[in-house]
């Protein structure tokens, strides 16, 4: 059986499309073998995650890492008189050389492995596979889960506009994570549409558990899944918290200490510290179960980018496979869909009063069940049946060893 690399530049456990991506390369009769990279504080290199083989990257080199990051942590605040040139200069040549690294180690991975294809998920993973077609003649996919150039990273612009233009026009297909991607490549780098692979959920949640908030009779319950980062716009709902007297926050995933700390004190600042609480993240498979208990979710992406405008992130079809109404910030995809589907309430993401009153919206029990039977049909045509079939088609473009029918039956 021929093997297939997935590469991604995170610890892949809770990467849902990476892993749907591996069942799919299975499916249509390729080993899949996951690359990511490990985990801060982390060791182990080798492991399995829902029945697939994955290899970290970077394991030899984590505790100097860590010693790295330590010290930035440690570095003087860009306003200081001797830290204001010095502290960029350090992060750059930290960000240099782990990307060197992850970069040798993934081509030597490749090299020794010989896959017949490669997924590279996003751009800081393309090196490695076009190294693997220059090497080993390997067949590559270019998943675009980002506008990579457009989310204000520190790297100089122009020069991944460069690397992406020659990753898309090297790459044997592109695909991207929603329409507002894949139509500003096509754009920028003058080519055909990549194929549009949405982040949605493999099925809707069957047995919703018994709720947490309104619907239970309890105080109301609002829910925030996925990675914590400021462009997230948690700052604002718990702000809007202070406005509506009883609701909860349940914010599901991961972030920095230092991050967590800014939230916490966000919370005490604005009077609603007994309302807010933290869960670590959950397996992708158990987002919908995790978030089900809450009376809605909350999407406040901030229109910070070029990126987060044209984002349509997975919590939005998790929430709906959950059965949530959604508060969704009005930017171009989100926005239009939530509206359209009538799935919950849009809002300018960085208005608090407005968020405040939507909150208040969604928390009506009455209205809240009308928006339930909207998101549940959603739902049930929303499903990842459609996504797969797309992507098997890809594959089978580049020589998948079995058909789209017989991958089907397999699955």
């Amino acid at each position: 059986m021929p093997t297939a690399l997935v590469l991604v530049q995170n610890p892949v456990t809770h990467d849902a499309r990476v892993l749907r991506a591996a069942g799919v390369l299975r499916d249509v009769g390729y080993e899949p073998v996951i690359v990511g990279s490990v985990e801060p504080g982390a060791r182990e290199t080798e492991l399995e995650i829902e029945g697939f083989r994955v290899v970290r990257l970077l394991g030899r080199f984590a505790t100097a890492r860590d010693r790295l990051r330590q010290h930035a942590a440690r570095d003087p605040a860009p306003g200081a008189a001797d830290g204001q040139s010095a502290r960029p200069a350090r992060a750059f040549l930290r960000r240099l050389a782990v990307t060197l690294l992850f970069n040798a180690e993934g081509i030597a991975l490749a090299y020794r492995l010989s896959p017949a294809l490669v997924h590279a998920n996003d751009y800081p993973t393309m090196w490695i596979a076009l190294a693997a077609k220059l090497l080993r003649r390997s067949k590559v996919v270019y998943d675009a889960h980002e506008l990579w150039p457009d989310q204000g990273r520190p790297e100089w612009r122009p020069w991944q506009l460069a690397c992406e233009w020659l990753f898309v026009h090297l790459a044997d297909a592109t695909v991207a994570a929603n329409s507002g991607i894949s139509d500003t490549i096509a754009r920028r780098y003058r080519m055909a549409a990549p194929v549009v692979v949405r982040n949605v959920p493999k099925q809707v949640l069957e047995s919703p558990p018994r709720g947490e908030g309104a619907r239970a009779g309890n105080s109301p319950l609002a829910v925030h899944a996925g990675t914590m980062t400021p462009e997230r716009g948690i700052e604002f709902a718990i702000e809007a918290l202070a406005s509506v007297p009883g609701l909860r926050l349940r914010l599901i995933g991961g972030s920095s200490d230092e991050y967590r700390a800014e939230l916490d004190s966000h919370a005490v600042a604005a009077g609603v510290a007994d309302r807010v609480e933290h869960r670590p993240p959950v397996a992708p498979d158990d987002v919908a179960e995790a978030v089900a208990v809450a009376d809605f979710g909350l999407i406040l992406t901030q229109p910070t980018c070029l990126n987060n405008v044209l984002s349509l992130p997975n919590k939005l079809f998790e929430y709906a496979a959950a059965g949530l109404p959604i508060l969704a910030g009005d930017l171009p995809l989100i926005g239009t869909l939530v509206r359209e589907e009538q799935l919950g309430e849009t809002v300018p993401p960085t208005d608090v009063q407005a968020i405040a009153e939507a909150m208040r919206r969604l928390a009506d029990p009455e209205r809240n069940a009308e928006l339930r039977e909207r998101v549940r049909s959603f739902a049930e045509r929303e499903t990842w049946t459609e996504e797969r079939r797309l992507l098997e088609e890809v594959y089978a473009l580049l020589g998948a060893p079995r058909s789209r029918r017989e991958a089907t039956a397999a699955s």
